[in-house]
């Protein structure tokens, strides 16, 4: 990635149709968006599609030259709330058919959008989610090799990266998926690279140094190929240790993500080897206007580019 070209926005949380909002404001949203400068391109999570109104609607009105990180965390969390045990890295055995049966069909997704505008989609964020009650860190472990046995395999023509999210042997986890060093150690043979959400590993550790330490273990593994930057706080409208994506300090008030955090990891960083580094923010208020949840991403942006300097 040419680091001055810009970020990856992951701007759907802050989107009008995240709150299910109309089409109208859709548009307006994604119209001011993409007057944005440093945007490389979007972080986009896939259900059936890449937008809720479809994989054409978001080609049409985004930037041509914006290119696109699939993930796959929203539909994996989807999932997870009617049958947790939905996930690479679930020993029940089933709902890991399961999940794998869904990286089937976003590999169909990015071969077919590819196909169309090569280059387009550049990455496919990746998650290692265990079986929910089964605390086997060794289970989960065994499983996640094996999906991953079984995906490396596959014709892709983007890069895979797994999505560190907080772990599951930690007490009262948010989202409980398989710690580092076992995504480390199970990624070790295969060409998988991993990314660091701050806030993810914030919320692990309950303190804000987690996310430079994971960030160091992944470079010194040779498997950081991703820096994505969301805030979590200890109070406030986005709650206590939560996965909600506050912005940036002092834009959110309470917010432990701050210039000089994001700046510690870009310096641990060998930059060459980063694919991507951008920002995954969350409009919290279900009526915020289109020009206030358009600023959280601008400021997120801004702070980036401060962390740079």
């Amino acid at each position: 990635m040419n680091n001055n070209a810009g970020y990856i926005i992951g701007a759907y949380p802050c989107a009008p149709s995240f709150h299910q909002q109309g089409e109208e404001q859709e548009r307006d949203f994604w119209r001011q968006l993409a007057d944005t400068p440093h945007i490389a391109g979007l972080e986009q999570p896939c259900l059936e599609n890449l937008h809720p109104l479809g994989d054409e609607w978001l080609l049409k009105h985004t930037p041509g030259e914006w290119q696109i990180v699939v993930t796959a965390v929203m539909e994996t969390m989807r999932r997870r709330a009617s049958n947790g045990g939905f996930g690479l890295a679930s020993s029940d055995e089933e709902q890991r058919r399961a999940c794998v049966d869904y990286y089937r069909h976003l590999h169909n997704k990015i071969r077919a959008v590819n196909a169309r505008f090569p280059g387009k989609i550049i990455a496919l964020e990746m998650q290692a989610a265990p079986l929910a009650g089964n605390a086997s860190v060794e289970q989960a472990t065994d499983a996640f090799a094996r999906s991953i046995a079984e995906i490396a395999h596959w014709d892709w023509d983007c890069e895979l990266v797994l999505e560190h999210c907080d772990a599951m042997n930690q007490p009262a986890p948010r989202k409980g998926f398989l710690p580092l060093e076992n995504v480390l150690e199970t990624l070790a043979g295969v060409e998988i690279g991993v990314c660091i959400n701050w806030a993810r590993s914030a919320i692990e550790g309950r303190n804000t140094t987690l996310p430079l330490s994971h960030t160091q273990r992944a470079q010194q593994a040779g498997k950081l190929r991703g820096l994505m930057f969301s805030g979590t706080t200890q109070q406030g409208a986005y709650g206590e240790w939560q996965d909600l994506h506050a912005p940036f300090a002092p834009f959110c008030a309470e917010s432990l993500l701050t210039v000089e955090r994001a700046r510690a990891l870009f310096n641990a960083t060998a930059n060459d080897n980063l694919l991507f580094s951008g920002i995954k923010l969350l409009e919290i208020d279900a009526e915020a206007s289109i020009d206030h949840r358009v600023a959280i991403l601008r400021d997120g942006i801004n702070a980036l580019n401060k962390a740079r300097q």
